[in-house]
């Protein structure tokens, strides 16, 4: 009897421990840092010889805000599709977002880590409406795989990104 109490009392301490582990979120960001490029597809780490997507990520105040631009290829030269400032918000603990796209349409954006690796942001245009839900899971320092879906959880596009 005592040792299933001892069970029963252990795995009640290890599941407190477990839900105060607090993510750094600032610290997070800084790992979308630097340029990506795009792999030849988002099943495979390999890169093409002209990638169709670049990524350039500024850091700007002390690494907890990004300046975010991604350039397709088009007709052999990148052109921008995406401005953005990702930040680390210190009030909400969060990561915020602000960008448009080449169409001009603007949106927000707001989420957070819920562990090192995984990264999710959910956007809405400046109406309200919900333009999309971007998951970012980190595999490694250097390679991230990305999925942006819509409302239902239909995915919109994905890609992986390796970093140069």
């Amino acid at each position: 009897m005592k040792s299933k109490i001892t069970l029963v009392l252990l795995m009640c301490t290890m599941g407190i421990w477990a839900q105060e582990v607090k993510v750094d979120q600032a610290s997070c960001l800084k790992r979308y840092t630097g340029e990506w490029v795009s792999s030849v597809s988002p099943e495979s780490n390999e890169i093409g010889k002209e990638p169709q997507i670049k990524m350039v990520n500024v850091p700007k105040m002390d690494g907890t805000a990004l300046q975010v631009e991604v350039l397709q290829l088009r007709d052999g030269a990148y052109t921008p599709i995406l401005v953005e400032l990702i930040s680390y918000d210190s009030t909400t603990d969060k990561i915020v977002a602000l960008g448009q796209n080449e169409k001009g349409e603007c949106f927000s954006g707001i989420g957070s880590f819920s562990d090192k690796d995984n990264w999710l942001m959910v956007d809405h245009d400046f109406k309200g409406a919900h333009t999309q839900t971007v998951s970012f899971r980190f595999l490694s320092d250097t390679v991230m795989y990305l999925e942006g879906k819509d409302k239902a959880g239909q995915v919109l596009w994905k890609t992986r990104y390796i970093k140069n």
